[in-house]
């Protein structure tokens, strides 16, 4: 064979082999994705089992999702993390105080701005509320459900499932989001928030256990 003259084709058995690769790797990948679809829709819009019983987390829920999540879940408590200036928006915020109260539940507004952790008063609040078992199972909700409630899964974690920051920051579900990179106060917050077991006596606002005493940001 010269140098200009074209390459064999592959044998029956080499084609036979490269279409059962390539025919692999499609559905490989198309498997992947739905499952990636399925694990953010299913049962709802970034909904997330924090603590299977106890604690929920989940984007904006319209108003039939609503009424399932809390029959299905039996919620008490809904934590709504959506800042004041986002209830002009449409109707969900009427619309989730009235599902709440048909299904038996009960809405608590901590308004939050966007990629803000909350504030130690609300902090308080928070846990005041989830303290008493009367009031769980609780979810917390934002917008999308990916950055505000993260802090709320972070703040659970830490207080009631009694993890370090490092191992509740790996945990909390980000739906693909890079917390530190881009909502640094929300990774800061949860990675330093100083769970009441914790804190030195006498102190009773939520600090940080950064060197040097640092109050984590959003945090004090």
């Amino acid at each position: 064979m010269s140098a200009y003259d074209p390459p064999e084709p592959p044998s029956p058995q080499a084609q036979r082999r490269i279409a059962i690769v390539a025919t692999t790797v499609v559905l490989v990948g198309a498997a992947i994705g739905i499952w990636n679809l399925v694990y953010q829709y299913y049962p709802f819009w970034h909904w997330h089992e924090v603590e299977p019983g106890r604690f929920y987390r989940s984007s904006q829920l319209g108003e039939r999702e609503l009424g399932q999540a809390i029959r299905r879940y039996r919620i008490k408590t809904i934590f709504n993390l959506r800042d004041e200036s986002e209830r002009q928006f449409g109707t969900w915020y009427s619309m989730e105080h009235r599902v709440a109260a048909e299904n038996g539940a009960r809405v608590v507004d901590i308004p939050l701005k966007a990629g803000t952790p909350p504030s130690p008063e609300q902090i308080q609040e928070i846990l005041r509320i989830l303290d008493d078992p009367a009031n769980l199972p609780a979810m917390a909700h934002c917008y999308h459900g990916s950055i505000r409630s993260a802090a709320a899964e972070g703040l659970w974690r830490r207080e009631y499932m009694s993890e370090d920051g490092q191992k509740a920051y790996d945990r909390v579900e980000r739906w693909g989001r890079d917390l530190e990179e881009d909502y640094p106060e929300i990774a800061d917050f949860i990675k330093h928030y100083v769970p009441r077991r914790d804190r030195k006596p006498g102190a009773d606002k939520p600090g940080a256990d950064k060197p040097g005493d640092r109050k984590a940001k959003g945090a004090e």
